[in-house]
């Protein structure tokens, strides 16, 4: 199975694309089938509940009975859902849900099965390593990337390669000048929730595992597992494979887990992963709707374009700063001023003014929510129309001719060119033509096959 150039948005859209055979591997392990479970709506958990111990198939007119009235249509929805999964089979107008995932969630639920799916924990652990410890440890690692992506912290350590190059791989950083930098997909990734941030991560290293041709069923069932595992819990590792354990040192970078010797603890980025919401609404592109605040709203806009934002964030302010020029800084407080200059410059970053005020709605401070629309019109116009201003020159690849000794050699060239559709612009006064690079070439060629014996080198 090849990748993509543009990669599944979703883990189910992912598992959606898989070949059957692939899917019926997966369901071989009571955690893959239990996190695909969680994965689910609550409609499709439903469903699933409602015929995990059918073993008989049902017919699909008395399972479109079982929704609401006036839900139909989104019933329907989610039986195609299930079919793409590969979980609902369906045949000659009956369905039943496939028998290895049936088995296999039954044994998940009730503690049959391979009990070395959902890992194996260690006799004895560090008691020093708590849940609080954990957290602590989880966000630090994954705020010094956040920080890292947004370029704002040179006293932070650089993350590790493989950090590093998933971050390029997934377009979220791109090398400029020769640093790195946000991209306008990053910028968006800044713009989810933690755990959708995660999934983005997790979906590029699915990617790059095909990549690299490593067993993407293999993958999976490791990070399946992974989710499923208990926060504050020690899990052995002397049973891991070589893939599974250069997956565990590569993912641990990102603070999913840490490492103790042969043993290692999940934090809660990946053990929180298994939601609905996570699952088919987290976009890998990050749009998120305007009605979705954040409800810790901290930026008051003023009609002035002056930014108020109480946060005592580094990487809060770090952000703002991509776009706003900041003034003065307090213990929980900043503030700053929006400008053209401040605009052009996140804009060479490839952070559009969509984005921008996006960013500004989502974390908006609460007064700032009574009123509509949440932001001034009159400066998310004005940012966009710095956008425009911006966007009226783009740059063409093309070569320049000028410097003719005489007026016909000029001339002859000129027709030439607009014979071959090639002229971008001309200035005949001073005998100058911008043309295509595709015909560079052939007008070179031409140039020399009619200079004149002096003009010869």
């Amino acid at each position: 199975m090849g990748s993509e150039g543009a990669f599944k948005s979703t883990i189910a859209e992912y598992l959606e694309d898989l070949p059957a055979q692939f899917c019926q591997q997966l369901f071989t392990k009571p955690a893959a089938c239990l996190a695909i479970f969680r994965l689910l709506s609550t409609l499709g958990k439903h469903i699933i509940m409602s015929m995990l111990y059918l073993d008989a198939p049902i017919e699909l007119t008395d399972v479109l009975q079982w929704a609401k009235p006036g839900k139909t249509k989104s019933f329907k929805s989610k039986i195609h859902r299930l079919r793409k999964l590969r979980i609902l089979v369906e045949n000659s107008g009956k369905v039943s849900l496939d028998p290895m995932f049936r088995q296999e969630l039954r044994n998940a639920l009730t503690g049959g099965g391979d009990f070395g799916s959902f890992g194996i924990p260690a006799t004895t652990r560090d008691l020093r390593i708590t849940e609080a410890w954990l957290e602590k440890y989880a966000n630090e690692k994954w705020e010094a990337i956040l920080h890292f992506m947004v370029g704002q912290n040179a006293e932070m350590p650089q993350p590790s390669d493989s950090v590093l190059h998933i971050l390029k791989m997934s377009r979220l950083m791109e090398r400029r000048e020769g640093d790195m930098r946000i991209t306008n997909s990053g910028f968006q990734f800044l713009l989810q929730d933690v755990s959708s941030q995660v999934w983005t991560v997790l979906l590029q290293y699915l990617r790059l595992a095909e990549d690299q041709n490593m067993d993407v069923v293999e993958v999976l069932n490791f990070l399946f597992q992974l989710v499923g595992l208990q926060l504050g819990i020690a899990y052995r590792t002397d049973r891991f494979s070589q893939s599974q354990r250069k997956m565990l040192s590569e993912l641990k970078d990102f603070g999913l887990m840490y490492q103790q010797g042969d043993v290692f603890y999940p934090t809660q980025l990946v053990t929180s992963l298994t939601s609905a919401m996570n699952a088919e609404h987290t976009s890998n592109n990050g749009q998120v709707s305007t009605t979705e605040m954040s409800a810790d709203g901290y930026v008051i806009l003023e009609t002035n374009c002056r930014v108020y934002a109480y946060t005592s964030s580094p990487l809060q302010i770090a952000i703002l700063n991509l776009f706003v020029h900041l003034v003065s800084r307090f213990p929980n407080f900043v503030t700053g001023v929006i400008t053209r200059d401040s605009i052009r410059r996140a804009l060479s970053n490839g952070i559009t003014a969509d984005q921008i005020v996006t960013y500004m709605t989502v974390y908006a401070h609460p007064h700032m929510r009574n009123q509509m629309p949440v932001l001034p019109i009159t400066v998310t116009d004005q940012i966009r129309l710095w956008e425009n201003e911006r966007n009226r020159l783009k740059p063409t690849a093309s070569y320049f001719y000028k410097d003719f000794h005489q007026r016909q050699d000029f001339e002859r060239v000129y027709k030439y060119a607009e014979d071959l559709g090639a002229i971008l612009w001309c200035n005949i006064e001073k005998r100058q033509i911008v043309v295509t690079p595709a015909a560079h070439v052939v007008i070179m060629q031409y140039v020399r096959g009619h200079r004149k014996p002096e003009q010869r080198g």
